[in-house]
């Protein structure tokens, strides 16, 4: 019976290092995404022999939400970083308790980046 219990124990917190990696690669592709879109908002911008000329303001706000992006992706790693702890804290101890705040904080966060990504295509077309 004890040596359930160690492979639960084992196999728990393997699915943690699993979740801290997803997000690790979620935040890294957020922050690479923000990288391209600011980046590109430049390009149009500068590009002299672009087929429509890319307002100021459309470039300048392509350039502000890459940041947002890269922003939210930093934040993401840094929550995850944290679940990961405080779950491998609570493992060990056997008291895991989840995070509803975090999912909500996480979605939260998503639901307003896809509001100024929304915004900021109406603002281009």
């Amino acid at each position: 019976m004890v040596r359930q219990s160690m492979n639960l124990r084992v196999t728990d917190h393997l699915a943690n290092e699993r979740t801290f990696l997803a997000y690790v690669r979620t935040s890294l592709s957020l922050m690479a995404f923000g990288f391209v879109i600011a980046k590109f908002a430049l390009l149009a911008h500068l590009a002299p022999a672009a087929v429509g000329v890319v307002p100021s303001a459309a470039a300048l706000s392509g350039h502000k939400l890459g940041i947002v992006f890269a922003a939210l992706g930093c934040a993401l790693g840094a929550a995850g970083s944290w679940r990961f702890v405080v779950v491998d804290r609570e493992l060990k101890r056997d008291q895991y308790h989840s995070a509803p705040w975090l999912a909500i904080a996480v979605g939260t966060a998503t639901v307003v980046t896809g509001f100024l990504v929304i915004l900021n295509l109406l603002r281009v077309l």
